[in-house]
């Protein structure tokens, strides 16, 4: 995983830098460090958006009433857009860029690439706009290779003390555009926090913005400490419910947080009136005061979201590192939390019937809240990445089959966290003993047990059929074909 740490300052060193030449032809340069920072990041934008206006999307046709008859594709930086130009064209035609590092400039090109697949790809799933260009107003920021170039390196990083350190990141003026009484070479000195070692890396990005530098490097392998099995029922009152019988709750937020956001969406709401009432044309950009309002706001949901990320990384840490399998059911987070459907009214048109909206919402956040799907994926990626196996099982009746007889019925919950088999009397926690059903059924997937046919998402386990020799596992039949029941 990359490494992110403080930026307490810059320096200058060498030559003075070229900014480039004003409207009268007149070069400019400067020894102002932060200046510097800020040109970069400038011209490291520039060459990004360049890349970007050469993507194409997809512009729809009408016709005289309106209609949509066919679509072409058009750049993002219009049908007029020229040629993309190779960096050695661009520092030429583009005087103050001249003098920003060919490491910075490069590495535009894969960074846009990236971002730019990624976008489209999470375009097919949220929906939304193609990416966009990078704006300056939503901060300032560059990468720089860690890559030799002419048997030497650049962003190079350099300890000082115990806790601190330098990056140190060196260019060079065109030959013509020497400052008299100067040498062409100069370097930008980033001193950093670094509390701990850093690794090997390859690039390291710059948000000048928030005064931060990560250092983007391979994850830290994970050494299992133990070769443990372990299924895990994810759930809303307990996040994660093991087989084992722990329990591991994500932080929610407190009270007083959830007040003070709560306030804060109100305060926003009638500013946004405010705005529209006084002639405003977006509620967004019409008031200081909102956007005060909104970063305070913007600033509280991101503590709470550091928070929660921070737990599912060390969890899902901590499980890969105890076990060589994990098994956790096949939810469909998107389909548990759409939106029900309406019902209307036979008896009054126009009117509909409670279709217990209110009541899902409030699941729904939990759902949500919960990150259930962010943390099967991080916990997929540390169990590939030590060798471990994560197994996916299929959810149906999990929270109904007793752990010891394998006896089906809706009347074994007697309440949420109560389970009580009507059949051999077993009491267990209802989460726990769904997690033990959940590893049984992962340890016959893989062969650890009877095979079965698990691989059916609708299998239901038939209540007259001879229980299994692994408990959670049956003959069944099928189920109807919707949401898993739980």
């Amino acid at each position: 995983m990359s490494q992110k740490v403080r930026i307490d300052g810059v320096k200058h060193a060498g030559a003075s830098v070229f900014l480039g030449v004003d409207h009268c032809g007149n070069p400019r340069w400067t020894r102002n460090p932060e200046r510097v920072m800020v040109w970069l990041c400038d011209g490291w934008r520039t060459r990004f958006n360049q890349r970007r206006e050469q993507r194409t999307r997809n512009i729809p046709v009408k016709n005289e009433a309106g209609d949509i008859i066919d679509w072409v594709k058009e750049p993002l930086g219009g049908p007029d857009v020229s040629e993309l130009l190779s960096d050695r064209e661009a520092r030429l035609q583009c005087s103050w860029i001249a003098a920003v590092p060919s490491s910075i400039l490069a590495s535009t090109d894969r960074i846009e690439g990236t971002e730019w697949f990624a976008g489209l790809k999470r375009k097919k799933t949220a929906g939304g706009r193609v990416p966009g260009f990078k704006s300056r107003h939503r901060g300032l920021g560059f990468v720089c290779w860690y890559r030799p170039s002419n048997h030497s390196y650049n962003a190079v990083f350099h300890r000082t003390g115990r806790k601190s350190g330098v990056v140190v990141i060196t260019g060079m003026n065109p030959s013509r555009w020497r400052k008299p009484g100067e040498k062409l070479h100069w370097r930008i000195v980033i001193h950093v926090r670094a509390s701990q070692p850093i690794r090997p890396y390859t690039s390291v990005h710059v948000d000048w913005t928030n005064q931060t530098l990560v250092f983007v490097n391979m994850p830290l392998p994970l050494f299992r400490a133990s070769a443990g099995e372990v299924g895990i029922d994810r759930g809303c009152v307990h996040t994660l419910a093991l087989s084992d019988g722990t329990f591991m709750d994500m932080p929610k937020p407190s009270k007083a947080e959830l007040k003070r956001l709560k306030y804060l969406q109100r305060q926003m709401s009638r500013q946004d009136r405010t705005n529209e009432a006084r002639g405003g044309r977006t509620a967004k950009f019409a008031s200081k005061r909102r956007q005060r309002t909104l970063t305070e706001f913007n600033t509280l949901q991101g503590r709470i979201i550091r928070r929660r990320n921070d737990w599912i990384e060390k969890t899902t840490t901590k499980l890969a590192q105890e076990n060589v399998l994990v098994a956790m059911e096949d939810l469909d987070v998107k389909a548990m939390t759409k939106r029900p459907k309406p019902r209307p009214d036979p008896d009054n048109p126009g009117r509909y019937l409670h279709n217990g909206a209110k009541a899902k919402a409030g699941l729904d956040r939990s759902i949500l809240g919960s990150n259930w799907s962010r943390l099967r994926k991080r916990l997929k990626d540390k169990m590939d990445t030590n060798g471990g196996r994560l197994v996916i099982v299929p959810a149906a009746y999990t929270s109904q089959a007793c752990h010891e007889c394998g006896h089906v019925a809706k009347g074994n919950r007697e309440s949420q966290a109560v389970f009580h088999c009507v059949k051999c009397g077993y009491e267990a926690n209802a989460d726990t003993n769904a997690a033990m059903n959940i590893l049984g059924r992962a340890l016959d997937k893989t062969g650890g047990g009877t095979a079965l046919d698990v691989e059916d998402p609708y299998w239901r386990p038939d209540e007259a059929s001879t229980p299994s020799t692994r408990a959670g596992s049956s003959f069944g039949v099928r189920a109807v074909k919707g949401i898993p029941r739980l």
